[in-house]
């Protein structure tokens, strides 16, 4: 059998993913905590050792892997990285860094996080597209762009910022140092506190004391004028920022995920509903769908990758 891996770099910890390619079966997943010191060397080498052991544990050699795939939290412009602070990296070629510890016939690839979940998100479907947009919500707003089945980098590599279109005009700073960011009204912190400021006006059954965004979109299935207040909002903001993307790519589909997505169809019914008001010509048919790899997409992407 041929192997293939994908590895999902995060600042906390790593996700390692061991895949067969011909019927791209996940054979072992595994996570190692992310080294804190000595970072531009450290990680690549827990990362090699680990690759070792699968090796070992599953009875096969270097000979039997075709690729490494790297999700890297950062911009990544053909396998350079100029900075990362996530990772105290900095003018990093991680293909070569990686191509140190590999024999040369294996195929290394590198990308964004997002991209690749992306990717991997895409491939997931019962019927991958060439063309498909992704969100991630969570704390923030991330996503991936792929175009005639590649990931789109861009000439820096920061394609698919999708986080940071602008929006809404307003006087907060984000994050980026600028403003009016669909991460200022679509992220987590977003969400919370645009509820908390709800509670000011209106009478709710949200438990205030225990805030959460889950808590938030239950009770906006349940009635509650906060609940669908916020849900509202959030979805008009993604579906303005999608009927953006629509007229420039005009992708085959759109797909939602991340933490804030386990809202469920009650989301995509609201983006859609905003999304055929702003929607132009023939991209107002554009179908929008939950992602389905969860925390995996990052793992499955990184190892497709490698398979392009």
């Amino acid at each position: 059998m041929i192997y293939t891996f994908g590895i999902d770099i995060g600042g906390t910890n790593i996700k390692i993913g061991l895949f067969e390619i011909y019927d791209f079966k996940l054979v072992e997943k595994v996570e190692i905590s992310t080294p804190r010191e000595h970072q531009m060397y450290s990680i690549f080498d827990e990362i090699s050792k680990k690759i070792e052991n699968m090796m070992h544990k599953h009875g096969f050699s270097y000979n039997d892997i075709h690729g490494v795939g790297f999700a890297i939290p950062c911009p990544v412009k053909d396998g350079y990285v100029e900075t990362c602070p996530n990772l105290s990296w900095s003018k990093i070629d991680v293909v070569r860094k990686a191509k140190s510890f590999l024999p040369d016939h294996i195929k290394v690839v590198v990308s964004n996080d997002a991209n690749i979940a992306a990717y991997g998100e895409n491939y997931s479907l019962d019927t991958p597209f060439q063309n498909a947009i992704f969100y991630t919500l969570g704390t923030g707003v991330g996503g991936g762009i792929i175009v005639n089945g590649q990931i789109v980098e861009g000439r820096t590599g920061s394609g698919g910022e999708i986080g940071h279109m602008q929006v809404f005009e307003g006087t907060d700073i984000c994050g980026c140092g600028k403003t009016g960011c669909l991460e200022q009204v679509c992220g987590t912190k977003a969400i919370l506190n645009y509820a908390t400021e709800l509670s000011h006006k209106y009478s709710s059954n949200i438990d205030f004391s225990n805030l959460t965004v889950k808590s938030v979109f239950d009770a906006a299935q349940n009635d509650d004028i906060i609940g669908q207040l916020v849900l509202n909002r959030v979805a008009k903001y993604i579906a303005l920022s999608t009927s953006i993307l629509a007229v420039s790519l005009d992708p085959d589909i759109i797909i939602i995920g991340g933490g804030v997505a386990r809202a469920g169809e009650i989301l995509i019914k609201n983006i859609e509903k905003y999304f055929k008001h702003y929607a132009r010509f023939g991209t107002i048919d554009i179908p929008f769908v939950l992602a389905k790899t969860g925390n995996d997409a990052g793992i499955i992407g990184a190892a497709r990758y490698t398979l392009q």
